[in-house]
């Protein structure tokens, strides 16, 4: 028993004395392990860094939007709009937005002729227009108010005297003219009042020093109630926020209702 364990130790104080160490294969081997290790965990770096700079953007974007939407809450009503000039200039990148809206369709044309104090106009299709009223038209250079009649192709439109209210003059109207729907809420460029400074698109710099393009879109909206009654229109107001350069990744979408008795 004493041999077997003296040749053990024999055998022990041996080996604590051999310089030889691991071979090429072996270090490969554990290099390869303990990278796999490094890589693993710089990856899980990477992702919260990626993670949180996303983070910290939506939260810049959307504290710009509410920003843009604080300065429409601060205007009359009838100073909330664009001007149609500054629309007509815009890029794609605007237009392909679901908020945009053409002023092109639907369109169809008078059944017949019209007058100025004329309350009542008949037209050729009423395809693609609004089932439910109120609605507004656009014939020839005059904006109506259509209240009655939507779904059918006679169409009953606000008072005559009233005509005037979305900024255009009462006149006549030849059959054969076009009709087309307006729910883009258009303003006059800032002189006199109403008139607006808001512009389509622009951009600007966020808290965190990023340049940030502002899209915003000013449409009518037709609102009503839990059992389907459609009351007055109002203004939708809404603010996109995008990267300022293509491909204009989009960070942040806000939108609010304006109704006529916030002001006028």
């Amino acid at each position: 028993m004493t041999f077997a364990v003296l040749r053990l130790k024999t055998i022990v104080n041996a080996l604590a004395r051999r310089e030889q160490g691991f071979g090429m294969i072996e270090l490969l081997a554990s290099m390869t392990v303990m990278l796999i290790g490094i890589f693993a965990v710089y990856a899980v770096f990477q992702a919260g860094i990626v993670q949180i700079r996303r983070a910290s953007t939506i939260t810049t974007a959307a504290a710009v939007a509410d920003a843009e939407m604080e300065k429409f809450r601060a205007l009359r009503n009838d100073s909330i709009g664009l001007a149609s000039a500054d629309i007509a200039a815009v890029d794609s990148t605007y237009t392909s937005d679901s908020a945009y809206r053409a002023d092109t369709t639907p369109a169809t044309t008078l059944a017949s002729a019209m007058t100025a104090s004329q309350l009542t106009i008949s037209v050729a299709s009423a395809t693609g227009f609004p089932s439910a009223s109120p609605y507004i038209v656009k014939i020839d250079n005059e904006l109506m108010l259509v209240s009655g009649g939507a779904g059918t192709t006679n169409w009953t439109i606000r008072d005559a005297v009233e005509r005037g209210f979305l900024g255009t003059t009462a006149t006549s109207h030849s059959a054969g003219a076009a009709v087309v729907q307006i729910q883009r809420v258009s303003v006059t460029k800032c002189g006199s009042p109403p008139c607006t400074n808001a512009v389509p698109t622009k951009t600007t710099t966020g808290a965190d020093g990023r340049s940030y393009r502002v899209d915003t879109y000013v449409t009518w909206k037709q609102i009503g109630s839990s059992s389907a009654t459609t009351g007055r229109l109002v203004k939708l107001v809404t603010v996109v926020v995008r990267d300022n350069a293509a491909p204009y990744r989009r960070w942040a979408r806000i939108s609010s209702s304006f109704d006529e008795s916030t002001g006028v």
